[in-house]
């Protein structure tokens, strides 16, 4: 059998809890989502007390930022810096998020969490080479964040940089076992390289962390296709069709199957023929 199947794409992730989406459509559909933030509420600065006649005031300087004036943002740590600039994206904001990140990378530029993030947004921009630059820094800042790894990794792989990769991907999986992108994004790698076995084991073990998400589901019928099992692979893609919400995938996965069981019939068919 030929690998002209396409599959699910990459899983970027963001540094907060992710999960498999199928919103997206077929062209991204590696897609992850962080889950909706809730309104950050930031307490307004002080109004300094009025001075009359000659009186002077020191008033503490406040920083300048996209706000005015005075920057509600100055006073925030990284991690609360993440949460404004993924609402900001969240809600269609996209300039503004990378704004408050490259502003919270310039008061604490050693924060490995806003360059991953940026580095997200980036890879979800097509803006790979930054999106890289971005993961680099991050690495070195925390070797040891798999979500940081994945992701690079997704870098790596669009400049055809396969075993760097998979050598991220590979730590990936070994600090997080059951981090989704993590395994997910390894198998689609593997099964890009042919190596269907291997995806085999990665996509399985997806399924077993999360039987609700319908990517590994679709990935996991077509390493079974190109493996010769098309009968496990017509069952996972039953399933997919069965709880994948989004149309497209949906009508492709419907026609995949007719497809397959055309194929799978015309054996038997020969066979009647012949006897």
């Amino acid at each position: 059998m030929t690998a002209s199947l396409r599959l699910f794409a990459l899983l970027p992730v963001l540094a907060v809890a992710c999960a498999c989406s199928d919103t997206n459509p077929p062209a991204v559909t590696e897609g992850s989502a962080a889950d909706p933030l809730p309104p950050i509420e930031m307490t307004p600065p002080a109004v300094p007390t009025a001075v009359t006649g000659e009186e002077t005031r020191q008033v503490d300087a406040q920083p300048a930022g996209p706000h005015g004036q005075h920057d509600p943002h100055g006073a925030l740590s990284p991690d609360r810096l993440v949460k404004v600039a993924l609402q900001h994206e969240s809600e269609g904001r996209l300039e503004l998020a990378l704004k408050t990140l490259a502003e919270g990378i310039d008061k604490f530029p050693d924060a490995a969490e806003l360059y991953a993030v940026r580095a997200s947004l980036r890879l979800q921009m097509q803006q790979v080479s930054a999106a890289l630059a971005d993961l680099e820094k991050a690495a070195a800042l925390d070797p040891d964040d798999p979500q940081v790894r994945v992701n690079r990794a997704q870098a790596y792989r669009a400049f055809g940089r396969y075993q760097e990769a998979m050598q991220d991907l590979d730590v990936a999986v070994e600090r997080s076992p059951d981090l989704l992108p993590a395994r997910f994004n390894r198998g689609a790698l593997h099964y890009a390289l042919n190596e269907f076995d291997e995806a085999l084991v990665d996509f399985d073990h997806c399924v077993a962390v999360d039987p609700h998400a319908p990517a590994p589901y679709f990935n996991r019928a077509s390493t079974y296709w190109e493996l010769g099992r098309g009968d496990e692979a017509v069952k996972d893609l039953e399933r997919f069709a069965e709880i994948v919400d989004n149309a497209e995938w949906k009508r492709t996965a419907e026609e995949l199957l007719l497809n397959w069981r055309a194929a799978l019939a015309k054996p038997v068919a020969a066979a009647k023929t012949e006897s």
